[in-house]
């Protein structure tokens, strides 16, 4: 069968940071051009009006009205319309020569010029502006053919229809380019507004600003983020996977020597990083010194029966030690109470739980079979509970923890040993528990008044089956009075003489017999059922338990 490909936690590590070095880098790039666009075209949209509102203070409105209302005759209609057809103004000009409008006329076209030349202003026009329609006044470029054009109001500029206010700042697309517009009011002695000055200015230079703006972030960004990444991966390899590398492989020679250990073989590494990598070196070399220690006293031990049977007694007391089997375990503590027995199928089994407070609000409940027993699934047993207990302080949800966890016992999973776990965080604030299944059995809940049920929770794979397995985590609520009970497949799959099973229907029927039991009365009646039913028959496998009662 072909060798499926290894990624090592080193090379994770790096792409996960050139991932967020090169993300960050892509949001600053996006925030900084929208915070550049969005502020320059405020400035053009605040020119603009300041522009117009400027234009419109320097017109005369009474002198604009009177050319409003001579362009809206039936005479200047008359005319105007035969000025178009022959291209010639005169007759125009003739008309507000009459009415004494021209000199006015003159004079504002003449303000408009001078404001569109000195102002970085594409176009300035003046129009009268009704109910659906516009009139235009004024125009530089178009002349005194333009006086009096009509046509149907569109686009934003329909909201504006001969009120006292101004028109917000657009920007548009046309065939001129692209142009940001506003149009301010021209009042009359009178203060009211009888036309609009309208003022046009150029946008493509800023498009072009904002194109060399966004290239010169791009390069500046990947710049910083090449840097920064080069700097992160630095030093996640020497204050990360350089030291993880060395303890595993340090940890390795000493499972190789299968037995024959000494002094020389325990742990003796210079890691000091007061971090969880410190922990866990601290807990593999506490535990192998342990080995060390019980393993030399069972040479002295005289013959094979005894020298077996007090390797077992010692690795049976090195079990009971690990695992926490003061009970109540926190007496000072009033808003829950558990309780857990570990009774293994030999001397020593492969089973364990946990439980133990993150904090003063959160506490950390697990249950564990290995798939073998004895000896071997003890020590499996013993490294996966130190990883777990050290894991757990880093402050990680249940399914990151099972994550490396996996990914830790895989690499040096020479035996083929697996584990199935259950872990959990109730936070004790609020009743939520958060939690992950790796393969573990289903545990079983009551609500405050109502019977046990199975909660058929979210499963993954056991642990060290396949390394880079991803876990997932569900959540519920424990209201108070709800209680939780976890145990190991020895419950179920206890044995009687006739080979039956105890089973799941039993185990819920056992949990149901006082709905009113604390968890240590909870876990006693059922290690009573289960004897009860397997009878003379010899114990099958080891049977874990471990129940808790919310009453916040």
């Amino acid at each position: 069968m072909k060798k499926k490909s290894r990624m090592t936690l080193g090379f994770k590590i790096y792409n996960l940071i050139i991932l967020l070095v090169f993300a960050s880098a892509s949001f600053s790039i996006l925030a900084g051009y929208r915070e550049h666009t969005r502020t320059t075209d405020e400035f053009y949209e605040d020119l603009a009006g300041n522009i117009a509102e400027t234009v419109s203070n320097s017109l005369n409105g009474t002198l604009v009205h009177a050319l409003v209302e001579s362009a809206q005759t039936q005479e200047y209609r008359e005319i105007f319309q035969k000025s178009q057809e022959t291209q010639n103004d005169a007759d125009i000009r003739a008309y507000l020569k009459k009415n004494h409008l021209l000199l006015a006329y003159d004079n504002i076209n003449e303000t408009l010029v001078q404001y569109t030349r000195y102002m970085d202003v594409k176009y300035i026009y003046l129009q009268y502006i009704g109910d659906g329609y516009y009139c235009r006044i004024i125009d530089p470029d178009a002349g005194y053919l333009s006086f009096g054009l009509t046509d149907v109001l569109d686009g934003p500029f329909i909201q504006y229809s001969g009120q006292n206010t101004s028109i917000p700042a657009t920007k548009s697309t046309t065939e001129d380019g692209y142009l940001c517009t506003c149009f301010e009011p021209v009042y009359d002695s009178e203060g009211n507004a009888v036309a609009v000055v309208g003022v046009d200015i150029s946008m493509d230079a800023l498009l072009t600003k904002h194109r060399r703006f966004a290239a010169k972030s791009i390069l500046n960004a990947l710049i910083l983020a090449t840097i920064a990444a080069v700097i992160g991966v630095f030093f996640m390899r020497r204050n990360v996977t350089k030291p993880l590398n060395r303890l595993a492989k340090a940890a390795r020679t000493f499972t190789d020597k299968k037995g024959q250990y000494d002094e020389d073989d325990i742990l003796d590494l210079d890691i000091h990083s007061r971090d969880e990598i410190e922990d866990l070196y601290e807990e593999i070399r506490s535990m192998e010194k342990k080995i060390v220690q019980y393993l030399k006293h069972l040479v002295k031990v005289t013959g094979e029966k005894e020298r077996t049977r007090t390797e077992l007694g010692i690795a049976a007391r090195i079990q009971r030690d690990m695992l926490p089997g003061k009970f109540p375990a926190f007496p000072e503590r009033d808003d829950f109470d558990l309780y857990a027995s570990m009774d293994p199928a030999k001397e020593i089994g492969g089973d364990f739980y946990d439980f133990f407070l993150l904090d003063d609000d959160h506490l950390v409940l697990s249950i564990a079979d290995v798939s073998s027993k004895g000896i071997p699934a003890a020590l499996f047993m013993a490294i996966t509970k130190s990883i777990f207990k050290v894991s757990m302080h880093s402050g990680d949800s249940p399914s990151t923890v099972l994550t490396k966890i996996n990914d830790l016992v895989c690499r040096s999973n020479e035996t083929g040993m697996f584990v199935s776990v259950w872990l959990g965080i109730l936070e004790l604030s609020t009743g939520v528990l958060t939690a992950a299944n790796a393969g573990h059995e289903y545990p079983a809940l009551s609500r405050k008044g109502c019977p046990f049920e199975i909660l058929r929770d979210k499963h993954g794979l056991v642990l060290a089956a396949l390394e880079g397995m991803q876990y997932t985590d569900y959540q519920l609520t424990l209201s108070p009075g709800d209680r939780l009970f976890v145990y190991t497949d020895g419950v179920v799959e206890a044995t009687d003489k006739d080979n039956k099973l105890f089973g799941m229907d039993r185990m819920v029927a056992s949990l149901n017999q006082d709905p009113d039991a604390g968890p240590e009365q909870l876990i006693r009646q059922m290690t009573d059922s289960i004897h009860d039913f397997v009878g003379s028959a010899p114990q099958f496998d080891d049977i874990t338990m471990l129940s808790v009662i919310y009453k916040p």
